[in-house]
């Protein structure tokens, strides 16, 4: 258990983990979990909807780590890609999902899960890499200007923050204890939510 990303034993603990083969098949179960939980999403607005595809990108930050975490994030969206042929590939969406599995590792992957965590984590994730990057993405592909793209994103994952925190807290709490009788997390991570 480590109390922050930011020392030498959590990378070379996320780098050998990455190798591991338990590793790459909780990814690999992920991944089809990823492709499946898309086709399902609850309807809000016409252009808003709750969709639960991040968590699966939450399972890999959590058991899998940093290292693994972005080769999923890419693994990931290529695989979405060529399961719907119709889209234009473009690369900047990849380095989303990326960074957005970055995200979940570095706040997930060996530390005590708390409430404040999964929000902190859903703040960087919706404002970096969905408002910023998705912004700027958009931008560059269909024009309209960023400004206008950044806060027609920002409202939509800002309204979604709290849902997200609550689908996660849930989801978290049936999966920790599992998990933690699995041995797919360390025996010292905490088997229920606390706030902080």
């Amino acid at each position: 258990m480590y109390n922050h990303p930011f020392c030498r034993g959590f990378w070379k603990d996320a780098l050998a983990n990455a190798r591991s083969l338990k590793t790459l098949v909780i990814c690999a179960l992920c991944m089809a979990m990823s492709i499946i939980l898309g086709y399902f999403y609850i309807p809000i607005t016409e252009s808003l909807s709750i969709r639960f595809t991040y968590l699966a990108t939450s399972t890999v930050g959590l058991v899998a780590g940093p290292v693994a975490a972005l080769i999923y994030g890419a693994a990931v969206d290529l695989l979405d890609f060529m399961m719907h042929p119709g889209y234009t590939f473009f690369f900047g969406y990849t380095l989303s999902a990326m960074v957005g599995a970055f995200f979940y590792a570095l706040f997930y992957y060996r530390q005590r899960i708390t409430i404040l965590r999964i929000v902190l984590c859903r703040l960087c994730v919706n404002l970096f890499v969905n408002v910023l990057m998705g912004a700027y993405w958009s931008n560059m592909l269909y024009g309209k200007g960023f400004i206008y793209r950044v806060s027609v994103s920002l409202f939509k994952n800002v309204a979604m923050l709290p849902i997200e925190v609550i689908i996660t807290v849930a989801f978290f709490s049936l999966l920790l204890p599992a998990f933690k009788s699995a041995r797919y997390i360390p025996a010292e991570q905490n088997r229920k939510i606390t706030w902080i």
